[in-house]
């Protein structure tokens, strides 16, 4: 029964999933950003 609905996903699975891709993107980005400035001081 439990197995059943695991494979239709779990709201708090694809929360947390999302919030994990997110906060990968919002690393990237000021990454990028961070090197960007680097870039322009010198």
């Amino acid at each position: 029964m439990e197995l059943n609905s695991l494979t239709v996903g779990n709201p708090i699975t694809l929360l947390i999933e999302r919030l994990v891709y997110l906060s990968i993107g919002i690393f990237f980005i000021v990454a990028l950003y961070k090197g960007v400035q680097r870039g322009r001081k010198n």
